[in-house]
């Protein structure tokens, strides 16, 4: 599945939630993290953005050995899925790729898994942005498409300091949005 069709499904359906809470694209809220999903042909994608704050408690570059320790404790979940996400096991869904990406003030920090494939790069973002993003994103081959019915998210149990997950997601069937919680971390896709 190609990534612009996921980018325009969420482009699709988030127009009504953007314009309901007024965020603009290129700003994250602290204890907002954003969730865009894509089902299509037994494949299921998932990209998370995160503010650094709700993650690692800090939004600066990591310099110090604690706060580093941080960042590597949080990459190290992201690359564990169900840390993070979990889907319905009748689907029978295998992971194919997963990303972990830190995006903060002055480099960039890449872990990509897919098919034992793993690339650390380092480098100065073009936009010298003054906050730190945690990009993740999971693909998965389901053989049930029709048992895809939810994603849960112990995320929350991971990262103490994340309070809602703006969901859009777009099935072959049907789009739409959900603000999931800590008391309500399930995602329905019915």
């Amino acid at each position: 599945m190609k990534r612009t069709v996921l980018t325009l499904a969420a482009a699709s359906i988030s127009a009504p939630a953007l314009a309901h809470d007024k965020r603009e694209m290129d700003a994250h809220v602290h204890g907002v993290t954003v969730a865009e999903i894509a089902v299509e042909h037994g494949v299921i994608e998932i990209s998370l953005l995160s503010p650094g704050m709700d993650i690692v408690g800090f939004e600066y570059e990591a310099t110090s050995a604690e706060d580093k320790d941080a960042v590597e404790t949080a990459i190290r979940h992201f690359l564990v899925p169900e840390d993070i996400v979990i889907l319905p096991e009748a689907a029978g869904c295998r992971l194919t790729e997963v990303r972990a990406h830190l995006n903060s003030n002055d480099h960039d920090h890449d872990h990509d898994h897919g098919e034992e494939h793993a690339d650390h790069t380092h480098e100065k973002p073009a936009d010298g942005a003054g906050h730190s993003e945690f990009r993740i994103s999971y693909a998965y081959a389901c053989d049930d498409e029709e048992a895809l019915t939810s994603i849960g998210f112990p995320f929350f149990e991971r990262f103490e300091n994340a309070q809602e997950i703006d969901a859009r997601y777009v099935t072959e069937t049907r789009a739409g949005s959900a603000e999931l919680s800590r008391d309500a971390f399930v995602l329905k896709l019915e």
